[in-house]
């Protein structure tokens, strides 16, 4: 807090000259508003916005219950990436209301971070404020979680010799991560995805209950058209990505897959689910959520650099380019002669990992025009 302020508001000493000082300063942003970022610190505060309703493991438990869990949020950004953020928990579970609600707080912030709320609401909720904000939005599931599944599969697929355009992807989830996973990994160069739910694969003309979301997905996935169980779509399957529920595969299906398949499971695991399976088909790569085992994907390794890169470059939105700048940064911060079967993706302390990622960020943030900032060869300050 600045010194004089500090004074003002708990030492009770009032100093004139700093209030003549900060009217003054309104006056200038009044005359000129692109003084904002020298002359206030709005661009390094991030407000995290929750109702509560979707809290890891726990569900809608409503808004206090959950300040802890955004609270947590916010040590992180201040820890990791020294950004100022404030956990802002809603009591409205209406899309409208929170729209509305972080619109109206938008001028006070750099950036947006929606945390632990209903997933089907939350991608509306995203959705409406990409296109109505002009600051950058992010969530953890929706845009973080793809960038740490690509750059350790990028890696990955460095061991063994495959490429991500050639690549059987089959992911087992929830509509409204795996529509955005998809979308990703799509965009970042993956041609065969196939995404199965509990009644099997989804591709055109299933018959059964459907939504616009899976509708979009038969109609964006799937190229070969695979009908049936899961089983029929893990036949000669590189990469399997499970958003929910715990592990499914067992010796028999894994051997089914590709010679060393690569396995991401992106749930709440424990260790004594996951032992090194061996079979003729070559051993698996295996990342989990689980801390205490090897290649931990975890959505911190990437918000704090994604965001600091983001609001250093007064960034309108999180774009893709944006996003495939933080994945490469992520994946090369494991040199090649390093990369290992229990080593593909760095780990949240990793020296330079926040620093490096902004960077990367800024500058893609620079190249494909989302950046306010003048091109003078300003960099993000991240340490």
């Amino acid at each position: 807090m600045n010194a004089q302020l500090y004074k003002v508001l708990y030492d009770g000493e009032i100093d004139l000259a700093y209030i003549k000082s900060s009217i003054s300063l309104c006056r200038s942003l009044a005359e000129d508003p692109q003084q904002l970022s020298k002359l206030t610190s709005r661009w390094n505060r991030v407000a995290i916005i929750s109702d509560g309703s979707g809290v890891p493991g726990i569900g809608d438990i409503g808004p206090l219950p959950a300040l802890p869990y955004v609270e947590k949020k916010a040590a992180i950004y201040k820890k990791l990436a020294q950004i100022e953020a404030f956990p802002l928990v809603l009591d409205s579970h209406s899309i409208d209301e929170m729209v509305r609600t972080v619109s109206i707080l938008a001028p006070s912030f750099g950036a947006i971070n929606l945390e632990a709320i209903n997933e089907q609401r939350c991608l509306a909720v995203r959705s409406r404020l990409m296109e109505e904000s002009e600051l950058p939005v992010f969530q953890d599931n929706l845009d973080g979680i793809p960038i740490v599944c690509l750059a350790a599969l990028l890696n990955s697929l460095k061991l063994v010799n495959k490429t991500l355009a050639e690549a059987k992807i089959v992911l087992s989830g929830t509509e409204a991560e795996g529509m955005p996973m998809v979308e990703f990994l799509k965009d970042a160069g993956a041609n065969d995805i196939i995404v199965c739910d509990r009644s099997g694969t989804i591709h055109k003309g299933r018959a059964g209950p459907t939504s616009w979301v899976k509708e979009k997905l038969a109609k964006d996935t799937n190229p070969r058209q695979v009908k049936g169980s899961p089983a029929k779509a893990l036949v000669g399957a590189d990469i399997f990505i499970s958003l929910s529920g715990p592990p499914v595969l067992n010796k028999e299906l894994l051997s089914s897959m590709a010679k060393n398949p690569i396995l991401f499971y992106l749930t709440d695991c424990t260790p004594d689910l996951f032992s090194r399976p061996k079979w003729d088909g070559g051993p698996p790569i295996i990342a989990t959520t689980c801390p205490v085992l090897p290649n931990q994907l975890t959505n911190c390794l990437v918000f704090p650099g994604i965001i600091r890169g983001a609001i250093d470059a007064r960034a309108k939105v999180i774009n893709f380019s944006m996003k495939m700048a933080a994945a490469l940064s992520l994946a090369q911060m494991i040199e090649p002669e390093k990369l290992d079967y229990e080593l593909i993706i760095p780990q949240v302390l990793t020296p330079g990992l926040v620093s490096t990622m902004a960077g990367a960020v800024f500058d893609a943030a620079v190249s494909s025009g989302v950046s306010q900032i003048p091109l003078n060869g300003e960099k993000a300050t991240s340490k």
